[in-house]
């Protein structure tokens, strides 16, 4: 009997309930329950697969894959599934039992079962039944058919793989049909049983045979029970004891989909096709390929180092070898280097199989030397920040400080090379060149000029609110740079509350960990146990976003045990909160680590290892892997007394000096400067000065950035408007002001907000802000005019000196048109329609010398760099950007954009032409497909051909967004229509950009011309936009 599975029996006859068996794979396979940003879907598919298998045999229920909430199934896919990225559930070569026709077919959840290495459905509509399990580089089918029933089974090309299907007796016919071809069986007097082998090789048919020769012979049973076994060996490396079966169906089943990615690429006989294309053999180890380093550095690898070192080990060894095929490090297409800090993170934990030498000329060749892989790596050695003229200039700068740092430690700790280590520890604090005190944010910048809202320009994947927390490699520095302590937890706290960060990709992952450096660890364990129980949970929507090829699912599984590695390559990890009883780790080093978690409540009230008393949030890796114990003893409020024992040294030690005012004597509402010098005998960081009233009111502040052993001299604009004797309070410090008399004004009128386009016959929402700028308490009467027309008085509004209310007035507005509001002698307009051809929001015409609004609106466009030639020609050196607006960026949830272009050259890759960041697109692909979406990627877009004569010719081309679907228009004819996730609203802060991105700035350019580009609100019909594109 196969050794894992007389394993399996033995631990299930001695009374225990195999882990295994509380894995649910159709967890994450639906849209998120939760508030998700970046991907709505867990990505994940229910199908068959081994661990880290290169085979995987599942249902797709769309082209993007599977989608729990679908009811008929489109083919089954077997290989090339990433797991958890967007559409991760779809993959190449697919198969699937023909009833007549290629039609979808119906299925009911009540007919589908997914364990471990196999998946079932039976399709009602003939009987067939479709059973399917897996081997590391195999799989087989297995078809039920009913009596007299045809089997007929379709198998598509299988593209650049190497791929070998089989099956169990000869068909009596192969029809070439579309993509693929069917192979028609003789029907059975009684059931018919069709056995369909697959494997795929990156070598050749031949390898691929030699896979199914290998490990299909046991046969489907056989198969099946083994990959079953080898799951639950893989899976009971942890041990849980606890009452809840729900959190244990969680944790099983996140820590199964941590064991997908990477894949296994080499053969039965260890051969693999390498990143160069060439034919490599590795002996006594299996080579992996899948890597997306951006993905899984944060959590995935740092769970394989702790849980299986071996596996990590040949995974490490699988990026070296792609080093020496092509002298550079994996990166893939996502940001930064992060291949850099898996290695570090390993080899520092003791993974064993690394040649430090080898591993350090990677890591150098790719982050340290030249040529670079990344064009903007050199930009940022230069300057030490990427300027937002490159795309995502944030995000890359940011991680690439820290791979800095990651390399700066294996140059100090392994290789011992001092010069090194001061190199890449000094740009491992390039993030400081990106932080802008003023708001406290890392923002994107070219030299003094500072984007200060740029929504999700020069981010990947995230914005200010993610990537300003993005330096785990120095979190007491990111502290300082906040405000310190109470200021960085009351602001992380309030934007995690305020879902200004939501917890829904691996950009945050360590944010709620990042508490406990600031002493506030009852907040680590707050956020942590409240993510861990709302966020995830035991059904098809339970993953919150992407697992993107088992992170997430992995950050749980971490965060499941008490702690968390927050900087890979730090071999430590933050303490936060178990989530069971007891879980046991069972090392490979034969060791077993013990969490226990005792009493009720949750938070931490004290700790202990190994019965011993701890007082650090800091756990090292050696203390893990050595064996033994730790023990939670929690309570229902934070315990004050456990404490970093690192100390959090380098805070900032600051001194206000020196302070003054500008004038003593001033007017209500008159400015004047307080004038104060900081010293800082300490760490860098901000200091936030805070102008007090005799009351303790806040009636002023700043944020002053101050270095390490500097002075600086700053000031604080203020106003007082109480008459008499006013103190004014700095640090402390008091200094006496006079406000005095002076004559009656009326009130201040600022602030005010409308709707830029309404319906007739419904509501206008305006709102203003009121202010008293006298010395006295004012009775005041506000009238409101539309076209120089009273129609409303807020009578009697009472303020004291220089108190401000907001005030709203709603009035509803009969007649098409624009109109004027004004409220003393601020104004502002809107325009009212009742036909969706008057929505227009945006209607720019194009020539050399300026890209004017024709709207209403005003919003002309601003020509970035110098057009050739007429009609307007965009290209590297010119594109239109248009600033930003109330009436461009405040919008509902319909759209129509659309525009005249004229595409020229031979453009590769995505090309955008018409974008609103990267949520709102019109783009090519190879000149070959053009797509739309709107309120960005993650809800679906939709895709079509482009006509024959695309390039040289001009096309007017129009998407439009209904709310819940989105259709494609070229030259005035529908031709795709996709319907999407979410019915979302499509307000947002990115600028209107014309023949590229304001996202990725030096990347997707359009070249060519483009005219008559127009906006409208509503979501214009076939006819309605055949009217409004005339004729070019």
């Amino acid at each position: 009997m196969n050794k894992v599975f007389l394993f399996l029996l033995l631990f299930i006859a001695n009374g225990l309930f195999a882990q295994v068996s509380y894995v649910n794979p159709f967890i994450g396979t639906g849209k998120s329950n939760v508030l998700t940003r970046w991907g709505s879907e867990g990505g994940v598919y229910p199908g068959a697969v081994a661990p880290n298998g290169f085979v995987q045999l599942t249902p797709q229920t769309r082209a993007a894959g599977y989608d729990y909430g679908d009811q008929s199934i489109l083919f089954f896919s077997c290989i090339a599934h990433f797991s958890g990225f967007p559409s991760g559930s779809s993959g190449d070569l697919r198969v699937m039992p023909v009833n007549g026709g290629f039609n979808p077919r119906p299925f009911s959840h009540t007919d589908e079962k997914a364990t471990p290495g196999y998946y079932s459905v039976l399709f009602r509509d003939n009987g067939t039944l479709v059973e399917a399990t897996a081997t590391g580089r195999a799989g087989m089918f297995r078809f039920t058919f009913m009596p007299h029933v045809v089997p007929q089974i379709f198998v598509s090309d299988s593209g650049w793989y190497k791929a070998v299907v089989t099956f169990n007796e000869p068909y009596l016919s192969k029809e070439k049909v579309d993509k693929g071809y069917v192979v028609t069986f003789a029907p059975g007097f009684s059931e018919k049983v069709i056995l369909l082998n697959v494997s795929a090789s990156t070598v050749s048919k031949e390898s691929a045979e030699r896979n199914i020769a290998v490990e299909l012979k046991p046969g489907f049973d056989k198969i099946k029970e083994e990959t079953y076994a080898k799951w639950e060996k893989a899976l009971s490396v942890i041990t849980v004891t606890d009452t809840s079966a729900t959190n244990k169906t969680i944790f099983y089943t996140a820590l199964y989909h941590s064991l997908l990615m990477p894949w296994i690429i080499s053969d039965v006989d260890g051969v693999y096709r390498g990143a160069d294309k060439q034919v490599h053999v590795v002996k006594d180890r299996v080579e992996y390929g899948g890597f997306s380093p951006w993905d899984t550095f944060r959590s995935l690898h740092p769970l394989l180092c702790l849980l299986f070192p071996d596996k990590q080990s040949e995974m490490v060894l699988s990026m070296l070898d792609i080093y020496q095929q092509t002298g550079f490090l994996p990166i893939e297409t996502m940001t930064g280097n992060h291949a850099v800090p898996i290695i570090v993170d390993s080899y520092l934990k003791g993974v064993p199989g690394i040649d430090s030498i080898l591993a350090y000329t990677a890591m150098k060749k790719s982050i340290g030397d030249t040529p670079h892989l990344q064009q903007d790596m050199a930009i940022y050695q230069k300057q030490g920040y990427i300027p937002f003229s490159y795309s995502e200039s944030v995000t890359r700068t940011v991680e690439y400080a820290y791979d800095d740092w990651a390399l700066a430690q294996f140059a100090g700790q392994v290789m011992h090379n001092k010069d090194d280590y001061r190199l890449f520890m000094e740009r491992s604090y390039n993030y400081r060149n990106l932080f802008h005190p003023a708001d406290m944010f890392m923002l994107p910048r070219n030299g003094k000029d500072v984007k200060q809202e740029p929504g999700n320009s020069g981010y990947k994947e995230g914005d200010k609110w993610v990537y300003t927390y993005f330096v785990p490699q120095h979190p007491q520095e990111l502290i300082n740079l906040l405000g310190g302590e109470v200021s960085f937890i009351h602001r992380l706290d309030t934007a995690l509350m305020r879902n200004q960060i939501v917890f829904d990709n691996e950009t945050v992952f360590h944010l709620p960990y990042l508490f406990n450096a600031a002493q506030a660890a009852g907040k680590t364990q707050q956020w942590i146990g409240n993510i861990m129980h709302t966020r995830f949970s035991a059904t098809p929507g339970g993953l919150p976003g992407n697992d993107d090829l088992g992170s997430t699912s992995s950050w749980f599984v971490l965060s499941a045990m008490g702690f968390y590695p927050v900087a890979p390559g730090l071999p430590e990890y933050s303490i936060g909160v178990p989530l069971f009883q007891s879980m046991k780790l069972h090392l490979q080093n034969g060791k077993d680590f013990e969490i226990k978690r005792r009493g009720t409540g949750n938070y931490v009230h004290s700790l202990a290892v190994n019965n011993e008393p701890y007082n650090s949030m800091m756990l090292s890796h050696a203390a893990i892997i050595k064996g033994g114990e730790l023990a939670f003893e929690m309570n229902d409020a934070s315990a004050g007394k456990i404490s970093d024992l690192s100390g959090n040294p380098g805070r900032p030690d600051f001194h206000i000096q020196n302070y003054k005012v500008s004038k003593r004597i001033v007017a209500p509402d008159e400015p004047f400067k307080v004038e104060f010098t900081i010293k800082n005998n300490g760490s860098m960081g901000t200091m936030p000065v805070k102008i007090l009233d005799k009351d303790g009111w806040v009636i002023a502040e700043k944020n002053c950035l101050v270095d390490s052993g500097s002075t600086i001299k700053d000031a604080i604009i203020c106003r007082f408007y109480t008459l008499g004797l006013t103190p004014v309070f700095i640090e402390g410090k008091e200094i006496e002001m006079t406000v005095r008399n002076a004559p009656a004004v009326d009130a201040k009128i600022t602030d005010l907000t409308l709707q830029a386009l309404i319906p007739r016959d419904s509501i206008q929402q305006i709102a203003f802000t009121v202010q008293n700028i006298n010395g006295k308490a004012g009775h005041f009467d506000i009238p409101v005019k539309v076209d120089n027309q009273v129609v409303h008085v807020e009578k009697g509004v009472i303020l004291k000196p220089g108190e401000r209310v907001r005030v709203t007035f709603p009035f509803v507005v009969k007649q098409d048109g624009w109109h004027t509001v004004s409220v003393n002698k601020v104004k502002g307009k809107f325009s009212v329609y009742s036909h969706p051809l008057n929505t227009v929001l945006l209607d720019l015409s194009l020539s050399k010398d300026a890209a004017l609004d024709k709207s209403g609106f005003g919003n002309n466009g601003e020509i970035i760099g110098a057009s050739s030639g007429e009609p307007f020609l965009l290209g590297k050196d010119c594109f239109v950007e248009v600033p930003n607006a109330p009436s461009l960026d405040v919008m509902g949830n319909t759209l129509t954009m659309m525009a005249w272009v004229y595409p020229i050259g031979h453009d590769k890759g995505l090309i955008d032409m018409v974008t609103k960041g990267d949520s709102h697109v019109l783009q090519t692909e190879n000149g070959k497909t053009l797509t739309f979406f709107a309120g960005g990627w993650g809800r679906g877009d939709v895709t079509v051909p482009v006509p024959d004569n695309w390039k040289d010719h001009w096309h007017h081309i129009a998407g439009v967004c209904y709310g819940d679907s989105l259709k494609l228009y070229i030259d005035g004819q529908l031709k795709g229509t996709t319907i999407v996730s979410d019915n979302v609203n499509l307000s947002g802060i990115n600028k209107w950009t014309l023949g590229r991105n304001e996202e990725f700035p030096s990347a997707r350019i359009f070249n060519g011309y483009m005219d008559k580009v127009k906006v409208f609100a509503a979501p214009l019909s076939e006819k309605e936009i055949n009217e409004v594109m005339g004729k070019r």
